[in-house]
């Protein structure tokens, strides 16, 4: 019997190590009957995380496309312009964006270097004086409006535009007197009595107020200069040969789409063809031109 109850309890303390064996290779530190408290997991501890702010903020009122103003996406000098062409304001040098086509006679007569200036000086006056600011409709014009074009004209040319800007001057609605400036003139057809904002057609108007040049005020009156490459010819019909100066051109004035909400573009197509003589034996000027234009295209705004 002795040894029976010796045998039960030499099991006992057996199973009592087993057990601790066992805890012991669960428990990191070894301890036999430690209680692991249980961590909380990191969702139930971490608070829900703030929403972060978007990248981009939202637009301030001020940034919203409005009719006040053309947006500031298009101040600068010519946006859109190709990278060749340099310069700002008034000092734009159109030249290392300028090619030429049919060149050839016109290189025998007066040489690569000044058919360049001459297709150059086609380039300048098609961007520099046809598409112009004043272009913008306004209610009337001065003599001194149109002062700007006459220097690319030769001396005799300059006499015989005077006209032009007389006539121009006092009956600036008229569709003929304005196509004999070879500029391009907006008037604002079709603004009603007392709009706030002068009409360009097709559900647009001009930026600001009406018949006003304010809402383009820091802001760039044309974008997107595209031409074609200028063909030159020889002209001998005169005493002295002259450079005809041909090319195909576009650029587009913004304006507000007042159905939609946003900033679109009015696109005026032009055919020219300007005949060049040498001023001072160098410079080349103006002596005359037969230009066109072409059905305007509307869309929305985007610089190339």
């Amino acid at each position: 019997m002795r040894s029976k109850w010796i045998t039960m309890l030499a099991g006992a303390i057996a199973a009592v190590v087993l057990v601790s064996v066992a805890i012991g290779l669960t428990s990191p530190d070894g301890k036999v009957g430690d209680q692991v408290k249980a961590t909380p997991s990191a969702t139930t501890e971490t608070p829900e995380p703030t929403a972060k702010p978007p990248t981009t903020p939202a637009p301030s009122p001020d940034a919203r496309p409005s009719a006040a103003r053309a947006p500031a996406t298009v101040a600068g000098s010519w946006p859109g312009r190709p990278a060749e062409v340099t310069g700002s304001g008034a000092a734009i040098d159109w030249c290392p964006a300028v090619r030429t086509t049919g060149a050839a006679e016109a290189v025998d007569v007066f040489g690569k270097r000044s058919v360049d200036a001459a297709a150059c000086a086609a380039v300048e006056f098609v961007f520099g004086k046809r598409y112009s600011r004043l272009a913008i409709p306004r209610r009337s014009y001065a003599a001194q409006d149109l002062d700007f074009v006459l220097p690319a004209l030769a001396p005799s040319t300059v006499a015989a535009f005077r006209p032009r800007i007389n006539a121009f001057v006092a009956y600036p609605d008229d569709v003929d007197v304005r196509d004999e400036l070879g500029l391009v003139v907006l008037r604002g057809e079709g603004t009603a009595a007392g709009a706030k904002h002068t009409s360009a057609g097709n559900g647009r108007v001009f930026y600001g107020k009406a018949f006003s040049t304010d809402g383009y005020r820091g802001r760039a009156a044309w974008v997107n200069p595209t031409w074609s490459k200028v063909t030159i010819s020889v002209d001998r019909s005169k005493a002295e040969p002259r450079i005809v100066a041909t090319l195909d051109a576009s650029a587009a004035v913004p304006v507000f789409n007042t159905a939609k909400r946003r900033d679109d573009m009015l696109t005026v197509p032009t055919d020219a063809t300007l005949f060049l003589r040498r001023d001072d034996g160098k410079t080349w000027k103006v002596g005359g031109w037969r230009i066109t234009g072409g059905p305007y295209d509307y869309g929305r705004l985007k610089l190339k």
